[in-house]
């Protein structure tokens, strides 16, 4: 379930060593040869990873390491996978790569889906402590730490023009992805987190369950797709009408009018707190039998918990 992994080895891990003598020879593409105030520098490629070398540090980073192993980053890397590739990384610029620092974790799955992929992001509403933003082809949610991202797949390797695999050809291919950008040992309650750490079967397994919980915490919007059901009820009709308002424009945007009436003191704190709520309570009417699309989603991501 890996992809992108950032992570540096520094010149303490590896004293009597010259990186800059040493790294260079086994790039390609080798550029920005020169000097700073830091010192000597040069940035290159292994293979698909970009490599930047300097007197006190060997960086890998903005690249797919599942692409370096596997081929594309189509696919995620399991614990097996992740454990070559450090290894080929190692052996490739002699350095002992798993005790690299990691800076930041892509952890994701693709999901098969009934539907095309943008059908689904209506029904993924607000989670605490992120900033949901809809976009073209995804729904980001975003703090300063990390990212959780649903977007298509299959179209993303269309516009980058990479091949999508046999598997996937013709397929709705909804990608879930949870982004550690900052901080990652104390998010993940680690002293530090290394490479060679990526492979540990306890480490991996508190990541499926941090993809798992940071999903169950997106609130779902929980309603029949066809019709709303008959009811003599004025409050029950109102509140269904509510709903499908709220669907029909985005959870997002009613939630960033209720803030702008607050910013503009238009309404008072206890009063946009009380309708922030409303809105959020909408979402779960008629849980016992949910959405269609909901019901999908939360199953497809449960199997790959589970597995």
């Amino acid at each position: 379930m890996y992809d992108n992994v950032d992570m540096s080895m520094y010149k303490n891990e590896c004293p009597r060593t010259d990186f800059l003598e040493l790294v260079p020879q086994f790039l390609t593409r080798v550029s920005n040869t020169g000097e700073s105030q830091y010192g000597g520098y040069c940035n290159g490629f292994l293979d698909s990873l970009k490599v930047s070398v300097s007197d006190s540090r060997v960086k890998i980073s903005g690249s797919s390491l599942c692409k370096f192993y596997l081929g594309d980053n189509f696919k995620t890397m399991t614990r097996g996978d992740t454990e070559k590739a450090i290894q080929s990384i190692s052996d490739r610029l002699h350095l002992p790569f798993g005790k690299a620092n990691v800076t930041r974790i892509d952890f994701a799955q693709n999901l098969i889906m009934k539907y095309p992929e943008s059908v689904y992001y209506p029904y993924l509403g607000e989670s605490q402590y992120y900033r949901r933003l809809e976009q073209d082809n995804g729904l980001y949610y975003n703090n300063n730490k990390r990212q959780l991202l649903f977007y298509g797949k299959e179209h993303e390797q269309r516009v980058k023009r990479e091949p999508i695999p046999e598997l996937y050809k013709g397929q709705n291919v909804l990608r879930y992805e949870l982004r550690f950008k900052k901080r990652i040992g104390s998010q993940l309650h680690q002293p530090a987190v290394t490479a060679g750490l990526l492979s540990d079967s306890l480490f991996y397994r508190g990541l499926k369950e941090r993809w798992w919980d940071e999903y169950k915490a997106i609130q779902k919007v929980n309603i029949k797709l066809s019709n709303m059901k008959p009811t003599g009820s004025k409050k029950q009709f109102a509140s269904d009408l509510a709903l499908l308002a709220v669907l029909e424009l985005g959870q997002a945007k009613v939630m960033g009018v209720i803030k702008e009436w607050r910013v503009k003191g238009e309404i008072d704190k206890k009063q946009a707190y009380e309708l922030r709520n409303f809105v959020k309570g909408l979402s779960y009417n008629n849980p016992e039998e949910g959405n269609e699309l909901i019901r999908e989603l939360d199953q497809k991501v449960k199997e790959v918990h589970l597995a």
